[in-house]
């Protein structure tokens, strides 16, 4: 056997196929020490104990030669490492989400860590009967006692959390802080400076507490038409079904409808993409005979009829893989940080070309 600076190089000798691979037949193979290894193949090969590049790539081969698959439970209990990032969305069905979560995805395997997407809003009891390295959790603000949730799992827990809440400050815990509250005002007077009537396009939220209603998007939209001297500004939400699928048969329906809308503020992105398509489907030209734009990032990919005009936050996905994926490799010890993010206009082809957005 050969020896390099990097330690010898890996043995052909291998267990037989019958037998379970260990760990310390992978250090074995490749010439390293079982905690080289071990941190290698752990999650943390970022750390300078895990050695060289060379090594890495070493011990990695070594692995994939041998078809060893390692114990997560074991390595858990071992480590206090799950060895993934929990992205607790809610739901499949914004594009926002999905788009971040594959930008995660991509950022998380450099660091050997997988991602794992919750659909539903049990984050808290999945995270406390569970490991992971990192959660981002993005209903807080909308569930009962949600901050208090957060604050019990980053007391019971080993996952580090990154927080999604306009309420939180930061604890043992990050916080991303991004409220679209003054974009929603500006998209307001936008559209109302051109139309008589601007309505609010918005999911059915009825399964949590207060409803769309009592949303603070809809809120900040009821405060921004009684600023504007609109009244009964609740008739202006026009509440459609949850989800993309639904959302455009219902859009079908309004533009079909006799109430159809000339200007209006879409609640979310997948909502905006919906309307534009339903829009094209009833050949309306847009933005002449309906103009509409988002509150919130819409991936590019999602857009059929050319960029929708948006509110959001600029680098948006990259900037939150960022924070998510550092706190899921660098936790220990680490205390919380807050993030604020500021809103800006992204003008498109679903709105009519002004000077007063920004």
């Amino acid at each position: 056997m050969t020896r390099t600076d990097d330690g010898p190089e890996p043995t052909t000798t291998a267990p037989s196929p019958r037998a379970t691979v260990t760990l310390a037949d992978v250090a074995r193979a490749a010439g390293v020490s079982l905690a080289t290894a071990s941190f290698v193949l752990s999650g943390r090969g970022t750390s300078r104990s895990a050695g060289s590049t060379a090594t890495k790539e070493k011990v990695r081969a070594a692995a994939a030669e041998l078809g060893y698959v390692p114990n997560r439970h074991a390595q858990a209990m071992r480590t206090g490492r799950g060895g993934g990032i929990v992205m607790a969305l809610g739901t499949l069905d914004d594009p926002w989400g999905v788009q971040l979560t594959a930008r995660v995805r991509d950022d998380a395997l450099r660091h050997d860590l997988s991602t794992l997407v919750l659909a539903d809003e049990r984050w808290f009891e999945y995270l406390l009967g569970a490991s992971a390295d990192a959660a981002f959790i993005t209903s807080i603000d909308f569930i009962e006692q949600g901050p208090e949730r957060v604050r019990r799992l980053a007391a019971s827990t080993q996952t580090g959390i990154v927080a999604f809440s306009a309420e939180m400050e930061p604890e043992d815990f990050d916080v991303v802080a991004s409220t679209p509250t003054s974009a929603i005002g500006r998209a307001y007077a936008q559209l109302r400076g051109r139309h008589d009537r601007v309505q609010l396009l918005a999911p059915d939220l009825s399964r949590r507490i207060g409803g769309t209603l009592a949303h603070p998007r809809t809120r900040a939209f009821l405060d921004a038409a009684r600023a504007h001297g609109d009244t009964s500004a609740e008739s202006l939400v026009h509440i459609v079904p949850d989800g993309s699928h639904e959302a455009f048969l219902a859009g079908l329906a309004w533009l079909t409808g006799p109430d159809r809308p000339g200007a209006v503020v879409c609640f979310t992105g997948y909502q905006a993409v919906a309307l534009q398509v339903a829009a094209e489907r009833v050949g309306l030209r847009v933005p002449d005979d309906l103009e509409f734009l988002s509150i919130g990032d819409i991936p590019a990919s999602t857009e059929f009829f050319g960029p929708i005009s948006y509110y959001g936050v600029d680098d948006v996905f990259a900037r939150l893989s960022s924070i998510i994926v550092d706190r899921a490799v660098e936790r220990a010890g680490r205390p919380g940080n807050l993030h604020t993010f500021d809103w800006e206009f992204f003008p498109g082809v679903t709105t009519r070309e002004t000077d007063g957005a920004r």
